[in-house]
């Protein structure tokens, strides 16, 4: 498990650990003035993207069930109905991904002015300089996502390791070149470099996928698979539009503090906090390769015992991230700004950071073995319970560690009654690790291999 995990670690953490990068390049450079305009820019980039991870999660589940099927008869059947199965999802991804580019290319002011981006004159250059650049290449970051969760379902994570690890140190490169000396491009500068480096990722990614033989076509899918695409995409969009929401009110409310040192205080702290709980990630990619055939075999031991693994090493990870997410909010700010005043909301938020952390960790895992269940229904209702909740919170928060204390809340309380649900015996998830349904997941294979 863990020869995966820490592979699979790395790959999770590279995108955020460039944003800090990003936040520390500009950050120096343009001061706390460029690192206030990086919040609501990675707020329409970043946050639409995430809004698009559906499509990547519905591909995993999708791509999983198929390679690791029982009715496989050969290593080669496995990859031909995976990559059948994730085709929908990349033609999708490509197509969306377009459309979004035009969008940013053409409508980044007018997104800015929703944001309110537009009261703020300082602010509004350097925010629309970067959504142009990281907007021009949303169709190769969310083809990638989905190119991602082939190497993944077939427990490579080598090789995309190697390869983001490349684009990373392309990105730094072009951090150095672009953002400070000598162009000294500011925000700019900085989401050209990342666009760069999502580019080659993405091409050497296909490449590699090309030469295995497991590489998705591009294609219009059919009735059928639009039918199997949306049983997943539909629910995970609503899912993901309540996740999504939860982050643009934090966002709205920082905002509403009213000084810049706050904002760029509270942009500092979110990009510590994205990328503390991907720590948390390949134990959801774990749930979400590993526990699907499990479940539909009914093979009650082996789910039980993935699920209490999950559980167990999301615990130990929350408190050594969060213990780790905690020091770098206290005494690492000075890495990201010299503003003192920024400095010192980071300093007073780090409390808040360690629980926001240590919490998500433990729901991101969680989540993981939920959608491996397809235990949609009950995902969107404590996912929109729990918003509703952080959305009347978030009216009290006058400080940015009351911003965060809100988001802690919202994520416990998915955690524990997603956890509670399934080991009480209730939902997909509870009934395969209590050994009930087990007649019916049978038949079900029965029926396949009849087939």
């Amino acid at each position: 498990m863990l020869k995966f995990a820490i592979p699979a670690l790395g790959i999770y953490l590279t995108n955020p650990l460039l944003s800090n990068i990003d936040n520390a390049f500009v950050g120096r450079t343009v001061g706390a003035v460029g690192l206030a305009a990086l919040s609501p820019a990675t707020l329409c980039i970043d946050q639409i993207l995430y809004l698009f991870s559906f499509l990547s999660r519905a591909a995993t589940g999708l791509a999983a069930r198929e390679y690791n099927s029982p009715t496989n008869t050969s290593q080669e059947e496995a990859k031909t109905r995976m990559k059948d199965a994730a085709s929908p999802a990349l033609s999708v991804a490509v197509f969306c991904g377009a459309v979004l580019s035009i969008v940013y290319a053409f409508r980044a002011p007018s997104i800015l002015t929703a944001l309110k981006v537009a009261d703020i004159p300082m602010l509004h250059e350097s925010a629309t300089s970067y959504i142009h650049w990281r907007g021009a290449i949303s169709w190769a970051a969310m083809a990638q996502n989905v190119l991602l969760t082939i190497f993944m379902v077939t427990k490579d994570a080598m090789t995309p390791l190697k390869i983001l690890t490349c684009a990373a140190m392309l990105n730094i490169a072009g951090d150095a070149l672009l953002c400070s000396w000598p162009l000294r491009m500011g925000c700019g500068g900085a989401a050209a470099a990342t666009a760069f480096a999502t580019l080659f990722s993405s091409g050497w990614m296909v490449r590699a996928l090309r030469q295995r033989g497991v590489l998705p076509r591009l294609k219009v899918p059919n009735g059928k698979e639009c039918r199997e695409l949306l049983s997943f995409t539909g629910p995970l969009l609503a899912i993901t539009l309540t996740r999504m929401a939860g982050f643009i009110n934090m966002q709205r409310r920082a905002m509403m503090i009213g000084t810049t040192e706050s904002l760029a205080g509270y942009q500092l702290c979110s990009n510590l906090l994205i990328f503390f709980i991907l720590f948390g990630e390949p134990l959801s990619q774990l749930g979400q390769t590993k526990l699907p055939a499990l479940i539909d075999a009914n093979e009650t031991e082996e789910a039980m015992a993935t699920f209490k693994s999950i559980l167990i090493l999301s615990t130990f990870a929350a408190v050594g991230v969060g213990t780790a997410a905690y020091l770098t909010a206290l005494l690492g700010p000075g890495l990201f700004s010299s503003n003192v005043a920024v400095q010192a909301v980071a300093k007073s938020t780090a409390p808040y950071l360690f629980f926001a952390v240590s919490q998500t960790i433990v729901g991101i895992a969680v989540d993981g073995a939920m959608l491996a269940s397809r235990d949609f229904g009950f995902m969107l209702a404590t996912g929109i319970a729990s918003f509703v909740l952080q959305a009347k919170l978030l009216a009290y928060c006058n400080t940015v560690g009351d911003i965060f204390a809100t988001f802690t809340i919202r994520l416990g309380t998915y955690a524990v009654l997603s956890a509670g649900r399934a080991l009480l015996g209730y939902g997909n998830l509870g009934r395969a690790i209590r050994g009930q349904g087990g007649k019916q997941n049978k038949k079900t294979l029965i029926a396949q291999k009849t087939v």
